[in-house]
C-alpha cells in the first residue's frame, strides 16, 4: 500500500482533507491521505455546515461541499440549504453516513487512507518539503511526496517543518474559544418553535434590533426544520442567577436539527473553554475535563428551562474538541479582515467565501462579529511561503486572526481543500512546483469540477426576497463584559 513516493500526500482527513485528497485523485494523482482517528470527517462530522452563501444569499461555495451535501440529501441523511440571515446558509448533516460517503468517495477515486496513522515530524530537504514521518501500529515510517497538503487544523507539517506561523490574536496569543459539541434528542418541535418565534425570548439576538425582520423570520421558522440559535440571554442569566448554570456562555448557541433520521434535535454548541492553548498537551488535556463536565449541567439546563426540552436526552457528544483557531501558517499572501469587508477579489482566486467574521471570544463570552462581502481566496493563501512542495487548507491557511473567524467554517474549508488538491494534483502530474502550475490552468479545472470562483456573476438563491436579510452595517447588540474569572481559564 506505501508506495515509494506519493505524487500528494494529505495530512488530516477532516473536511478540508478529504477534499484536497479527493481532488487530487480526481485529477489523476496518485495521493494518500494520513488521518490519526479511525475515521475521516473530523470537525465536520459532528455539527451542521454553515456558509454555502453570503448574507445577501448568493452562492460562494459549490464544487464537493455541494455534491456532499445534494448526495447525502437525497438519500435523507443531509436536510436542505436552508438560509440563515445571519450565516448565509446551512445544512444538517448525519455525522454516521457522512463519514460513509465520504471515505467511499475517497477509495472510488483510488486515494489510499491510513487510520490510525500519526504525524510525527516533517521531512524538509533544502527548502523543499518533501515528506512526512508517521507512526500507526506498523511502526514508524517515512512518507515521501512530491506535494504535501497540511489539513492538520493546526498547521502541525508546517510548524515541523520550519515554516513561519502565528497564533491567536496581535494583543496576547489567545485563540477563540473551543467547544465540545453534543446533540440533544427528544425535543418537541412545535413548543420549541413557538418559544423561538416569541420575541421575548430573544432566539436570534442579531435579528432584535429589527422587528420586522424578527417577525419575517419568525414566519420561515414555520415552514423550516433546520435553523440556527444564538440568543436566549435572558433564559441564560435566569439559570445562572439560580445557581443553575455555570459556563462561560451567556447565549443559548447551536441549531436545531432535522433529518429523516435525526428528527427532534438540537446541535448544542454551548461548552466553553477560555485561554486554551491547542498546541499544548497540557492545555488540551484540562480542556477537555472541562468541558466533558459542562455537558450534564447544559442538559439539567435545557430541561428545566428551555421549553420544548422538558424530555430532552443526551444522544451524542462529539469524538473531539471543536477547535476553532490554532497555528496559522504563513502564506505568499495573507487574507485580512479588509479583504473580507470589502468582497476583496484577487487574480489567483481558488476558492470563495462570504460568512461573517465570528470570533468566539478567547476571553469572554458570546461572540464578536462584523459582516463581511463576498471575498475571494487567492492560491498564494494556501502556499506556505518561503518553501516549496508545501500546500495548506483549512483553518490553518495563511490569514489573520480575524479572517480565519470566517474562513473557518466547513464549506469553506471544503472549497480549500478541493483547490489545494487540484493545484497539487496539476503540479505533481507535470513534475513543477505549484507556483509554475499557471492560475487560469488551476482555474479552468476547478470550474470544470464545479468550484465557485466568482468568474461570473454570483448566483442568488431563488427564495432570497422572501428571506429576512440584515443591513450591511447592522446596529450591535450590547457587548458583553469580557469574563476574566480565572476558573474559567485553562
Amino acid at each position: 500500500m506505501h508506495s515509494d513516493e506519493w505524487e500528494v500526500v494529505v495530512v488530516g482527513g477532516g473536511a478540508a482533507g478529504i477534499a484536497a485528497a479527493l481532488a487530487a485523485g480526481r485529477t489523476g494523482a496518485r495521493t494518500l491521505l494520513i488521518e490519526r482517528a479511525g475515521f475521516v470527517g473530523g470537525v465536520s462530522a459532528t455539527l451542521p455546515w454553515l456558509g454555502f452563501h453570503d448574507q445577501s444569499y448568493r452562492r460562494v461555495v459549490r464544487g464537493l461541499a455541494g455534491e456532499f451535501v445534494e448526495t447525502l440529501a437525497r438519500s435523507g441523511h443531509a436536510s436542505p440549504i436552508t438560509l440563515d440571515p445571519k450565516c448565509g446558509s446551512l445544512a444538517a448533516v448525519h455525522s454516521h453516513y457522512w463519514k460513509i460517503l465520504a471515505l467511499r468517495l475517497l477509495r472510488e477515486a483510488g486515494v489510499a487512507v491510513l487510520m490510525h496513522a500519526v504525524f510525527v515530524d516533517t521531512v524538509r530537504s533544502g527548502d523543499r518539503i518533501t515528506g512526512v514521518v508517521i507512526e500507526s501500529k506498523s511502526g514508524r515510517e517515512t512518507i515521501t511526496g512530491h506535494m504535501v497538503i497540511d489539513c492538520s487544523g493546526d498547521g502541525d507539517v508546517a510548524a515541523r517543518g520550519g515554516v513561519a506561523w502565528e497564533k491567536g490574536r496581535t494583543s496576547d496569543g489567545l485563540v477563540q474559544s473551543p467547544t465540545l459539541v453534543f446533540r440533544l434528542g427528544g425535543i418537541d418541535d412545535d413548543a420549541f418553535r413557538k418559544a423561538c418565534q416569541d420575541p421575548a425570548f430573544n432566539y436570534r439576538e442579531w435579528l432584535a434590533p429589527y422587528p420586522h425582520l424578527f417577525a419575517q423570520m419568525a414566519e420561515k421558522l414555520e415552514t423550516v426544520d433546520t435553523y440556527v440559535l444564538g440568543g436566549f440571554a435572558g433564559v441564560v442569566e435566569q439559570a445562572r442567577r439560580a445557581g443553575d448554570l455555570n459556563v462561560p456562555q451567556t447565549r443559548i448557541v447551536g441549531v436545531k436539527l432535522h433529518t429523516r433520521e435525526t428528527p427532534h434535535e438540537l446541535s448544542v454548541v454551548m461548552t466553553r473553554v477560555l485561554g486554551l492553548d491547542p498546541t499544548d498537551v497540557d492545555s488540551l488535556s484540562e480542556a477537555y475535563a472541562r468541558v466533558y463536565e459542562q455537558v450534564p449541567e447544559l442538559i439539567r439546563f435545557f430541561r428545566t428551562y428551555v421549553p420544548g426540552c422538558e424530555r430532552a436526552h443526551l444522544v451524542e457528544i462529539a469524538p473531539m474538541l471543536g477547535i476553532r483557531e490554532s497555528r496559522r501558517i504563513m502564506g505568499d499572501y495573507l487574507l485580512t479582515a479588509d479583504d473580507l469587508v470589502t468582497g476583496a477579489r484577487h487574480d489567483d482566486d481558488v476558492a470563495m467565501g462570504g460568512y461573517h467574521i465570528d470570533i468566539h471570544r478567547p476571553s469572554g463570552s458570546w461572540v464578536s462579529s462584523t459582516n463581511v462581502r463576498a471575498y475571494g481566496i487567492p492560491l498564494r493563501s494556501l502556499i506556505a511561503r518561503d518553501v516549496d512542495g508545501l500546500l495548506m487548507a483549512g483553518k490553518c491557511i495563511s490569514a489573520t486572526h480575524e479572517a480565519i473567524a470566517s474562513t473557518r467554517v466547513i464549506p469553506i474549508c471544503i472549497a480549500e481543500g478541493q483547490a489545494a488538491g487540484t493545484a497539487a494534483a496539476l503540479a505533481a502530474l507535470s513534475r513543477r512546483d505549484v507556483r509554475s502550475v499557471p492560475v487560469p490552468e488551476l482555474q479552468t479545472a476547478l470550474v470544470a469540477a464545479g468550484a465557485e470562483l466568482g468568474l461570473d456573476e454570483l448566483e442568488r438563491h431563488p427564495d432570497a426576497d422572501s428571506w429576512p436579510q440584515l443591513p450591511f452595517e447592522e446596529t450591535q447588540v450590547a457587548p458583553d463584559p469580557v469574563i476574566a474569572d480565572s476558573g474559567w481559564l485553562t
